[in-house]
């Protein structure tokens, strides 16, 4: 077992997020190909949100119980099977199980690496989680590299064989990380036995208000585009391109404390009006900057909170249940996002909410 606390190894997670950019940028544009609308999109993200909901906290139990690496390695399988689903596919339904697939490998990976990320040494430096959080947009970019292929592939054989085959190679480079995945580490977490419940479920509260914001509006956001300014799929996807920077950068502001996360809420929310009444492309794309910088900075300084106010030989079983808090907002506002006429000024809303009950908790002890 790796007992070093100066390193971290995280070349299999971020191979892990390469589906990502597949799955957000061109996923909703394959459900219209299929005869969907913004209805059964929202009900695919929140199938996603759904299973997340249902199997983090038994996630966060293997990651505990089993260990840190062979859960990383049970998400990664379930992730192969779900991008092999999606290169499969030929009716909605499909896309619904392929989600709730990666909603089921997500749970087992990234509980598991949050956790090892505390394990070794996230506690006495924040910025561990701040890289957790870059590696991921490294690999969500590297992934990104399948936009222009599909796109080529469109112009040869139409859209949907042009994303199944995207999504079948990307079953491969997800299946590349069984090789890559670190040591593991559980038994470090015993070094942090303080445990705070209150707080602790104080900040998972604000994590279901956080995740019911970003749930109103982040899945119907690309359609959007392509109805309001009549933007091609690959048009819609270059307005996003700017915003790939505040995940790179982002994450690297977040700090465990309330003011920042304060911070973050603000901007996501000053960001979304902007969107929701942009009158270009490039000004909605400049907007979508900023709601990406508040959204890496609110949800890391979320993260690196969480582990001080829960034992350490519970970190998993913690994170478990938080993110799957969280993603229950996200599937309930998912499951709405498509009914509403502006996305946008629904979210700040819950992200109001989850501001004022941020400064509550940070008078708890």
């Amino acid at each position: 077992m790796d007992t070093s606390t100066l390193k971290t190894d995280l070349k299999a997670y971020s191979l892990l997020s390469t589906p990502y950019s597949l799955v957000v940028f061109l996923l909703p544009f394959y459900i219209m190909e299929l005869g969907g609308g913004g209805i059964e999109i929202g009900l695919a993200f929140s199938m996603y949100a759904l299973a997340v909901v249902a199997i983090r906290p038994v996630a966060g139990a293997s990651a505990d119980l089993l260990g840190r690496r062979l859960t990383n390695m049970l998400g990664a399988a379930v992730l192969v099977a779900a991008m092999a689903l999606l290169g499969c596919s030929s009716q909605i339904l499909h896309i619904y199980i392929a989600l709730f697939l990666a909603g089921v490998a997500s749970s087992l990976v990234n509980v598991a690496t949050i956790a090892y990320i505390s394990d070794v040494g996230g506690l006495e430096n924040p910025n561990l989680y701040s890289r957790m959080r870059i590696a991921a947009a490294v690999g969500a970019i590297g992934g990104g590299a399948f936009i222009p292929i599909t796109y080529l592939l469109d112009k040869l054989w139409g859209y949907a064989p042009a994303f199944k085959t995207s999504a079948l190679a990307l079953a491969i480079i997800s299946a590349t990380s069984l090789l890559l995945l670190p040591s593991e580490t559980v038994h470090l977490a015993a070094r942090h036995k303080e445990e705070n419940i209150r707080v602790a479920g104080c900040i998972v509260a604000v994590a279901f208000f956080l995740g019911l914001a970003t749930g109103l509006y982040g899945p119907q956001i690309l359609p959007y585009l392509h109805g309001r300014f009549s933007l091609s799929p690959f048009s819609a996807i270059l307005v996003y391109l700017p915003a790939v920077f505040s995940w790179l950068y982002g994450p690297r502001l977040a700090r465990p404390d309330t003011p920042l996360l304060l911070t973050g809420g603000v901007l996501m929310a000053v960001a979304l009006v902007g969107m929701a009444t942009a009158r270009s492309p490039v000004v909605f794309s400049l907007w979508w900057v900023l709601e990406s910088l508040g959204a890496a900075v609110a949800s890391t300084s979320l993260d690196q909170s969480l582990s001080r106010y829960v034992a350490g030989a519970y970190w998993g079983r913690g994170y478990g249940i938080y993110q799957a808090v969280n993603n229950l907002g996200y599937a309930v506002g998912a499951a709405a996002s498509g009914a509403l006429a502006n996305p946008f000024f629904s979210a700040v809303a819950p992200l109001v909410v989850m501001m004022l009950l941020a400064a509550i908790c940070s008078k708890v002890r």
